[in-house]
Parts: structure tokens; sequence; C-alpha cells
């Protein structure tokens, strides 16, 4: 029998104060590494901030659990994997049923190869051709490295030795809803951790609905951070384009999204793709793409003229 996400578990009241200390005392990381950097270029910015704030969101992940693993595997869930499920990846053992397999390997490998290959180009023609064509290019060259790439190898790698590293993009283009897009397939990793420190406890309070949108109101603001914040513009963009997508599922799951079967088959993907790749350039605007993208691949071809 599967439990009820939304159960209320018994806590202490100085437990929910520890941990809004915690969040209030690590959401100063990126706030001390933004002001490092701020004089960097543009780009250094973004990497600096986006891996201060995943530092921090690893940090309080770990809450509860870090007792009672060794420090190797503590060390090796805050630089070697990227997910956020401290309590699967320090078990003792790992499910039959997430043991990797060489066609894993395999689909890996070829995603990596056809993300490095999109990076290069970006980064070859990055003097000839348009500034948005290469932003856009380089951008899904970054994402199918690391994210379809590089992080599948590490759960591949990680299963391998038997550790429950499931990867944390699932074959997002498959969804059959929006719902289950951002909830099951798309980052897990923030999933995950959204609805441990955010989705659950709001939910007790003001319901799953609202709860929901407040998540995905969260995800936009922590965009800001990472794209518009070292672009210096395109403010509001990325959080129009998380609310969106709440309001999205908010239709899909009503009456009548029911009735134009928006949530399952053909109809539910078809929504999904529109809703998530249509405002796409909401996300990443235009300030984002030229300002801290292209000169990104700028300095990449710079520093490897041979591509």
């Amino acid at each position: 029998m599967q439990s009820n996400p939304l159960m209320v578990t018994t806590q202490t009241p100085n437990a929910g104060h520890h941990r809004s200390a915690a969040v209030v005392g690590l959401s100063l990381l990126p706030i001390a590494v933004w002001w490092c950097t701020r004089e960097a270029p543009a780009w250094v910015v973004m990497w600096a901030i986006a891996g201060a704030e995943f530092l921090a969101l690893k940090l309080l992940t770990l809450a509860g659990f870090w007792k009672t693993a060794p420090a190797w595997r503590i060390a090796a869930y805050l630089l070697l994997w990227p997910g956020m499920n401290a309590k699967a990846f320090l078990a003792s053992s790992l499910p039959a049923a997430q043991a990797a397999n060489g066609q894993e390997l395999a689909a890996a490998m070829a995603k990596l190869v056809l993300g490095l290959a999109m990076a290069a180009w970006a980064a070859s023609h990055v003097t000839t051709a348009s500034h948005l064509l290469v932003g856009w290019v380089g951008m899904l060259g970054i994402i199918f490295t690391l994210h379809f790439g590089l992080f599948d190898l590490a759960s591949w790698a990680w299963r391998r030795v038997g550790v429950a590293a499931l990867p944390i993009m699932r074959a997002p283009i498959l969804a059959p809803s929006l719902a289950e897009f951002w909830g099951e397939r798309w980052n897990a990793a923030f999933a995950d951790a959204a609805r441990r420190f955010l989705f659950r406890p709001l939910a007790r309070r003001w319901g799953a609905t609202r709860a929901g949108g407040l998540v995905f109101l969260v995800s936009g603001l922590v965009h800001e951070t990472v794209i518009s914040l070292p672009a210096h513009g395109g403010w509001g963009g990325p959080t129009l384009y998380f609310l969106l997508q709440a309001a999205g599922i908010r239709l899909e799951k009503s009456a009548t999204g029911g009735r134009l079967g928006l949530g399952a088959g053909w109809p539910g993907w078809l929504w999904m793709l529109l809703v998530t790749a249509i405002p796409l350039p909401l996300l990443f605007h235009v300030p984002f793409v030229e300002r801290v993208i292209v000169p990104l691949f700028q300095q990449i071809a710079k520093e490897i003229p041979s591509i």
C-alpha cells in the first residue's frame, strides 16, 4: 500500500523552527556568492549562483540523515550526485528494480555526444551565426551534456555499485500530461526537494492546489536569480513562465480539461508540449541569451580555438 504524499507526520515545534533557521542560513550562501562574483562576467555569475543554490539545497536535504551515513557517502552525495533524495542515496541497499543496464549506458553516451556536438557548433559559429541561434543551440547543448548525458551516466555508475540514484531526467518528452512532466519526469532532483520542503508543508495549511501554485512561483523566483540576475534584464519572464505552467496544470485537472482529455493520451502529450515549449522565450529571454550564453560560448571559442 502506498502512503499518502500529503500525510501529516508528527513533528515537534522546535523541528519547524530549526528547519526555518536552516533555510534562512543556507540562503545566505547564494547571496554571498553573488556579492563576491557580481563584477565577474555574466556567465561566471550564473554558474556561481547556480552552484551555490545547488549546494545549499543539498545541505538542506541532508537534515536528519547525515548522522547515520559514513563520511565518504555524504561527500559523494554532495559532490558526485545531482539528485536531492538523500534518504535513498544514503540507504544501504539498492532495490533490484533500479539496477542499471547496458542500454541505459548507451543512451546516456549518445545524449552526451549530442550535447557536446551542439555546444561545439555554438562555439564554432559564435562569430558568424545569429546570436539567438547560437544561444539556443548552445543552451540545448548544455542541457543535453549535463542533464541528459553526464547526470544519466552518474546515475548508471552509482547504480552499478549498488547505490539508489535514479536518473533525474526520466524521458520527459514522453510525459502524457503536464502534471507528470513537472512532477515525475523533468528534473526529479528539484521535484524531490520541492515536495519535501515546500509542497507538503504548504499543502497541510492551504491545500494541494494552492501549494502547487506556490511551488511554481518559488521555482520562477529561483530561476530569476540564475537567469535574470546575471543578465541584468528580462525580469519577470521566468516567473511568468512557471506561473503559466501552474495555470496549465490547473486547467488540465479541471472539469474542462477532463472533457478535453488533457491529462492523458495524445491530447495530454500535445498539451504538455505546447504549454512547456511555446512560452520558453519567457524563461530563456533575450537578455539572458545575449548577455550570458553568447559570451560563454565566445569564451569557449577563445579557450579552445580548434573548435
